[in-house]
């Protein structure tokens, strides 16, 4: 059975529209439609003459593989949106998802709509059935109102700049003569230069043509001219590309009998015996042609695409959208925060159902979403019901790539290094505000959808949707090329990208989300895009208020290292034990983890960030106002059973930090050893004398020879045993030893790491790992040396209050702390008072616990699982459900 395709053409005045055969590329006898178009009607005018015309193709064979669709820009072809605005032409289009509009008339989603430049349709139309067939390479012109170009090489469009391609195959804005190509090759120079010749004023190049014809001498030397320049300026680019074809179309190219003789003969004398020259065969034809063969060839490459289509690189498991509480005793890496029965609803069709009620909609989000899966499977949904929804996307108002680039080089640092500086920037500097105005929704519409990261900026009134990611699924998407960053059209290396989210993305991104979270109708966990969450923002509001009185749990996550370990893969069961070793847990990073809901044993997560946004008063009571949105301390994992060291490093002082970084407060760790094998090491502090000159030498002969040192003659070793606290207070030297679990409670900023010494080893990606040695020597304290360190930098514990079955020991910290921890022994249960504090738990001895608060509210806490108690829960008991007596660590501001 023959296999068809439609190929559409989209002019200024009209679409045509033709069934195409997939063998030959040949346009199918009597299947040619072409309807006039009014380019300055409205939307729904313009697209239901479009959608009318495609049905009509449609009537004719029920075998159509696919839609492909020529279309003058600028215009984003990869996702169907308009971009045409300001130039009289089609500029109620803009900002429309065309793709989805056109999914009314072909609903099929098994068969693809899909979208090139007119000029890249023309090429490509004249290399499957025209002029340039069994050409390897070919370069095809249109000379015409404008100067449009296209390189191909066996069918393939080259785009990517080179030394024998210009940015994206454009030759139009190549510099020539006194000006640009396209000032020379286009019917504007035909009629400015016999205006300067003749004093007259002609409609266009056919005139001039019919005095050629004639014998004008006038009309003749300007066609000999034409072909002298073309000839000049196009010689350097054939011989670049090796080009064995070169095809003429357009309008111009209907006069090439006065020019072409000549420019062949001037190409033959500058050597360029390879090229074949000719005219277009398929003039008017061709982008249908093209645009249809193109949908094939897509197809193709697509097939090869699923097989190798990874959407997220990680060796961890996806979170399930139902789960189970863990049993007694197990640590639970998917803590659900219990919400009534109902509250969270499954799947794309409740969010259909949702919008197909509103006439207007604002779906807003985060960088990393996958909005076209999101839109497609909505749509479907909304096309079956019979509902004609407008998709408009707010990205046709950002800025270009190249400009946001720009905009942040002060905020990115030095390219290899893993550090920059917060940005100050707002969400809406992505935009172009005029723009933005031009996004209006659609009176004739069922329902106006506008949607994308910082949908909510185009101030439209509507029902508002967030639809919230994941930080680490995010960060998934990103190792597997899936998503990028912010307004970038490429995806970067992995460490640049993470900077990137890190001091400019995410920071935008969630001043935003702040701002609109107190007027979110319907909020939507999009981890899962075969099976979204949703629960109203209500209800969100309503939830996060009941943790900030009561206690939650960040979802943690996990990830290996290059020095990484084995307890966490043996001792914790819901992770994928099919890993190298597991170096990190994340707990209690704001800009990282989520907080997970719970309803019918649904798990809906949205960002911790959400929590302290909407309630950090009561999270952290008499500390709020000093660090606001930031949740101050972390505790988390490292774990090198079986493993190697960690890097010997040193964190930034608190006046470096914020002068280098824009951090409002630095990175005091401790590591409280939760569990040990062997003999391990902690390293801490200089030794007694260390010459700090030599310390540098003998970092950089390391790092510049890959030599391995004896950091042992620089900095102390201790013996690390389990439940002991050390201190490591901004500009420690330090680092974990091999067979150690440590707990470190640390202040919240995490990434500003200044490794100094790494034992010369790769890491897993098989690249160095960054070396830090002129941050580090910038910050690390040598006056923290000999027995200074025994007596500051490891804590000595104390009791505070001691009676039948309880104890309460104190483990000071430093004074660069602002942090302190206390540890708990009971027996059966304690009382304890928040007065104004959040309180950081964990049960470093012992199976479970139940934790019971002033609002009655239940809930069990495993062994190493870290919780919070919010400042307004007050009052709360810790009940031990061991045999044996728990013991907790506790950790607060001070």
């Amino acid at each position: 059975m023959k296999k068809y395709y439609i190929g559409v053409d989209v002019g200024g005045s009209h679409i045509c529209c033709a069934l195409v055969e997939g063998d030959t590329g040949k346009i199918v006898d009597g299947s040619l439609i072409n309807n006039e178009v009014d380019s300055n009607a409205s939307y729904m005018q313009i697209t239901e003459v479009w959608k009318a015309t495609i049905a009509q193709t449609l009537q004719q064979t029920g075998n159509v593989e696919g839609i492909g669709i020529a279309i003058p820009g600028p215009f984003d072809y990869e996702n169907g949106i308009s971009l045409i605005e300001g130039v009289q032409k089609y500029d109620s289009l803009f900002a429309i998802n065309i793709k989805e509009t056109i999914r009314q008339a072909f609903p099929d989603r098994s068969k693809p709509v899909s979208f090139i430049n007119d000029a890249t349709g023309f090429a490509l139309g004249e290399y499957y059935a025209g002029a340039a067939k069994n050409s390897k390479r070919s370069l095809i012109v249109t000379i015409g109102t404008g100067f449009g170009s296209t390189f191909l090489v066996e069918g393939n469009v080259m785009t990517e700049k080179s030394d024998s391609v210009p940015a994206d195959g454009y030759l139009y804005n190549i510099p020539f003569g006194q000006s640009i190509a396209d000032d020379y090759f286009s019917t504007r120079w035909f009629v400015g230069r016999w205006k300067a010749e003749t004093g007259n004023i002609v409609s266009g190049v056919k005139e001039i043509a019919e005095y050629a014809i004639n014998n004008d001498k006038r009309a003749l030397n300007i066609f000999n001219e034409f072909s002298s320049n073309l000839a000049e300026f196009i010689t350097p680019w054939l011989q670049k590309f090796d080009a064995d074809t070169l095809i003429i179309g357009g309008s111009i190219a209907k006069a090439s009998y006065l020019f072409l003789d000549n420019l062949k003969s001037i190409l033959k004398n500058q050597k360029i015996d390879k090229t074949e020259v000719k005219i277009c065969k398929l003039w008017d034809i061709a982008p249908i042609t093209g645009s249809a063969m193109n949908v094939k060839a897509q197809l193709n490459k697509e097939d090869m695409i699923k097989k190798e289509n990874i959407k997220r690189k990680t060796t961890q498991f996806l979170a399930p959208e139902k789960a189970q509480p863990t049993p007694q005793g197990d640590y639970d890496i998917y803590p659900g925060f219990p919400l009534a029965k109902g509250t969270i609803k499954s799947g794309a069709e409740a969010l259909a159902d949702y919008i197909a009620e509103q006439k207007t909609v604002i779906i807003d989000g985060y960088v990393g979403v996958f909005w076209n899966e999101l839109i497609q499977q909505i749509n479907e949904i909304l096309i079956k019901k019979g509902v004609k929804a407008v998709w408009k996307n707010i990205d046709a108002a950002m800025k270009s790539s190249d400009e946001i680039a720009q905009m942040l080089v002060p905020y990115l640092g030095e390219e290899d290094s893993i550090f920059g500086k917060i940005t100050d920037k707002k969400l809406i500097d992505w935009f172009d505000k005029d723009k933005l105005t031009k996004i209006q929704p659609e009176a004739s519409a069922d329902v106006n959808i506008i949607i994308g990261c910082g949908a909510q900026l185009a101030g439209w009134n509507g029902k508002l949707i967030y639809v919230d990611l994941p930080k680490n699924e995010l960060q998934f998407r990103m190792r597997a090329g899936a998503a990028t960053n912010l307004g970038a059209d490429k995806v970067e290396d992995g460490r640049n990208m993470y900077k990137r989210f890190y001091f400019v993305d995410w920071i935008v991104l969630n001043e935003h989300k702040a701002n609109i979270l107190p007027r979110i109708d319907l909020v939507v966990d999009e981890q899962r895009p075969d099976n979204y969450l949703s629960m109203s923002g209500d209800d969100l509001r309503k939830g996060l208020s009941a943790m900030s009185k009561n206690f939650f749990r960040v979802r943690p996550w996990f990830e290996p290292g290059a020095w990484g370990g084995t307890w966490m893969k043996e001792n914790i069961k819901q992770l994928n034990t099919d890993v190298p070793n597991l170096a990190w847990s994340f707990e209690l990073m704001v800009l990282e983890n989520g907080i997970m809901f719970e309803s019918d044993n649904f798990r809906l997560e949205v960002s911790f960030d959400f929590l302290m946004f909407n309630n950090y008063k009561e999270v952290l009571g008499d500390c709020a106002e000093r660090f606001k949105y930031n949740f101050p301390i972390r505790f988390d994992f490292l774990d090198t059973f079986d493993g190697g060291n960690l890097s010997v490093q040193c964190h930034p002082r608190p006046e470096y930090i914020a002068k280098e970084f824009g951090m409002p407060f630095t990175q005091d760790e401790t590591y409280y050893i939760l569990n040990v094998k062997n003999d391990p090491l902690v390293y801490l502090g200089f030794q007694e004398g260390v010459n700090p000159d030599e310390f540098h030498k003998a970092l950089v002969y390391s790092q510049e020879n890959a030599k391995e040192i004896d950091i042992t003659k620089y900095v102390q070793v201790y013996h690390a045993k389990k439940h002991d606290l050390y201190l490591i207070p901004n500009g420690t030297i330090h680092a974990s030893g091999k067979d150690n679990l440590v707990l470190e409670i640390s202040s919240a900023p995490y990434i500003f790491t200044f490794k100094m010494y790494d034992w010369v080893r790769l890491d897993l990606d098989g690249r160095p790992r960054p070396i830090n040695i002129d941050h580090g020597m910038k910050n690390v304290n040598f006056e923290l040396q000999g027995q200074k360190v025994y007596d500051e930098l490891i804590s000595k514990p104390y009791v505070m209050e001691l009676k039948d079955g309880f104890c309460l020991e104190h483990l000071p910290t430093h004074p660069e702390h602002f942090y302190d921890v206390y540890r708990y022994n009971f027996d059966k249960e304690i009382t304890i008072e928040t007065n104004g504090k959040c309180h950081v738990w964990m049960l470093v001895e012992g199976i479970s616990v139940i934790v019971e608060t002033a609002d009655g509210m239940k809930q069990r806490f495993n062994y190493a699982e870290t919780f919070v108690i919010p400042a307004a829960a007050k009052s709360y008991k810790i009940i031990n459900e061991g045999n044996t007596q728990a013991m907790m660590v506790k950790s607060f501001v001070k």
